[in-house]
């Protein structure tokens, strides 16, 4: 900074009738969008910004933490504050990030501090610093084969991978089951992270019509016709992102075109521990042709990069095992050790329980709230709302954006041309059923082509 005292970008400061620590953080902002503050400057602190200023020195901290909030500026103990290298970050309310709500009555938080002290103190530091073979030691599979008894009968452990996180086990899957330039089958609507891996990996994704119970066979055998594809990609409980979850009679009747196609099916489940009680999975109805991938990121936290999959035979666990060495190597051991700890003790089970319980009380607020239309099912971590006539999803995702809202519109998910219009929303990632509340307000209130919502002066 070229003044001595580096205090420059606050004078002159523009008056009005904004709270004055709201204006010292525009001051902020505009000093270092015209350069007069640069990334890596220190600013002075923050008693003398208060005596320049003339104010008490609890408004230039509250300054100084709403403008680190909004990236800013960024404060390291011991050396000051700096001016961040990255762009400023006005408030958004997300509803756009698909994850679990934080559960009631439970501190994620103190439960992983905890956790993480207490498997040290037991495991061997050799087990923890150490590699693992590609699908996990047999402690972490045995684990993986206790979580996905729910789906089913407990498996040998030798069926049993684990990977950090469902996106690693899905593309280790695609790796060792498909080539460049080989289709895979899935409905229209699909999850964003397989879309985005068979862009990366040189796939191609065929979309497949539905109806109110999800895929329909007579579809699916067109497209794998025409596709001559060999792999069907199937997120078949709560799915993502119209919320449903097919019946038993649809899994059967798709099950049944899977083996005479000789397809292998991939079952992504990381929802259906949020149901009390779910449908046979495929794991279930054609155990001997389908992968199953199951993550605890939806349903406990994305701090547990962890997920398990039960493959048909030890053979593919094999193939699989080999994609996991040549991309990921392995999963972390201390958080696939932590994960596995809460499946034997039994926490993961209560967390996902209060999870489920906040789920549903989520749901009940949006039903009050939101226009008639939105799909959803009671435990469910989103919705979906399909939109008929204009405005499109992407103008919606647009607005809603420009007044403090993430929403996400179909091109999200869409992997064919002319589905129908509609746009999801994630009830998890807002901070509190009030945030929640309050984004919900402001969506109703662009859905009903009002003046909208804009984020509250804080």
């Amino acid at each position: 900074m070229n003044d001595k005292s580096g205090l420059s970008w606050l004078s002159p400061m523009e008056e009005g009738s904004r709270p004055i620590y709201l204006r010292i953080v525009d001051a902020l902002a505009a000093a270092r969008s015209s350069g007069r503050l640069q990334p890596g400057d220190r600013l002075p602190p923050q008693r003398e910004v208060a005596r320049f200023l003339a104010v008490d020195l609890t408004t230039v901290t509250r300054a100084f933490t709403e403008a680190r909030r909004r990236n800013l500026i960024d404060a390291t103990a011991g050396r000051g504050t700096f001016i961040t290298p990255g762009e400023p970050e006005e408030p958004i309310l997300d509803l756009s990030m698909n994850i679990p709500p934080a559960p009631s009555g439970l501190s994620l938080p103190a439960l992983i501090r905890a956790g993480i002290e207490g498997l040290l103190k037991r495991s061997s530091a050799d087990a923890l610093l150490s590699y693992h073979p590609g699908p996990g030691s047999p402690a972490e599979r045995a684990a993986g084969s206790s979580w996905l008894a729910a789906t089913g009968d407990r498996l040998p452990i030798e069926r049993v991978a684990v990977g950090s996180g469902a996106q690693a086990l899905l593309a280790a899957v695609l790796l060792s089951h498909t080539r460049e330039g080989d289709t895979i089958v899935t409905d229209a609507l699909t999850y964003p992270g397989l879309i985005a891996l068979a862009q990366t990996s040189g796939r191609n994704l065929a979309g497949v019509g539905r109806d109110n119970d999800g895929m329909r066979p007579d579809y699916l055998e067109e497209a794998v016709r025409q596709h001559g594809a060999r792999l069907l990609y199937l997120n078949p409980t709560l799915h993502n992102p119209t919320a449903i979850t097919m019946p038993e009679d649809r899994r059967r009747d798709l099950a049944r075109i899977a083996r005479k196609l000789n397809l292998t099916i991939i079952e992504d489940d990381p929802y259906s521990p949020l149901l009390p009680v779910s449908p046979p999975a495929f794991l279930t109805l054609a155990p001997e042709r389908t992968i199953h991938v199951a993550t605890m990121a939806k349903c406990i936290s994305p701090f547990l990069r962890t997920a398990f999959l039960a493959a048909p035979d030890v053979e593919t666990v094999e193939h699989i095992a080999a994609a996991i060495r040549g991309t990921t190597m392995m999963a972390p051991p201390l958080m696939t050790g932590l994960a596995c700890e809460w499946v034997r003790s039994g926490l993961a089970g209560e967390i996902t329980a209060a999870v489920r319980a906040e789920a549903e009380v989520r749901q009940t607020i949006a039903r009050k709230i939101l226009p008639a239309g939105f799909a959803a099912a009671q435990s469910c971590l989103h919705l979906w709302y399909p939109l008929d006539e204009r405005p499109r999803s992407s103008e919606l995702g647009d607005l809603a954006r420009r007044r403090g809202l993430a929403i996400s519109p179909v091109q999200e998910f869409s992997v064919m041309a002319g589905i129908a219009d509609g746009l999801r929303l994630a009830l998890g990632a807002a901070s509190s059923r009030e945030r929640l509340e309050e984004g919900l307000r402001g969506l109703a209130s662009i859905l009903a082509g009002g003046s909208g919502y804009s984020p509250p002066v804080v």
